[in-house]
């Protein structure tokens, strides 16, 4: 009787061993984004931490240096670019900010590459009016 209850003891103060997660599919258009965005929105604060807020901020990083890099090879070949906008990581854009910009989107739109939507929403958020005067 003592060896089940050290047993028992043993196995609650173990951890429990970690869930499998299923990796979430990469983002890819601007409507598995909008979806991906508004499930991660509904869970709030308890959403933070999840694979799916990793794999919607991962697309949101590599669309930004995408468009980084396109504008930085517009400007090495001598072409206007697009838009000017801050520098990296100054520029306040959330994700509630992109789920709006993309909604504003039509609905037959919405199959575009999320980094080329993103390019759009910088081209009207930052033009480059006070640049080029």
């Amino acid at each position: 009787m003592r060896i089940g209850i050290i047993l028992m003891t043993a196995l609650a103060l173990q951890a429990p061993a970690p869930l499998s997660q299923p990796t979430p599919m990469p983002i890819e258009t601007v409507r598995e984004f909008l979806v991906a965005a508004k499930a991660l929105m509904a869970k709030g604060a308890g959403g933070v931490g999840t694979p799916e807020a990793d794999a919607v901020r991962q697309t949101i990083q590599d669309a930004a240096k995408a468009y980084r890099a396109a504008l930085a090879e517009s400007a090495s070949r001598g072409e206007a670019v697009p838009s000017c906008p801050p520098p990296p990581g100054q520029a306040q854009l959330t994700i509630p900010d992109l789920i709006g910009d993309f909604q504003a989107f039509p609905e037959a739109n919405r199959d575009m590459p999320v980094t080329t939507a993103f390019a759009l929403v910088m081209t009207l958020r930052y033009p480059c009016v006070a640049a080029q005067k």
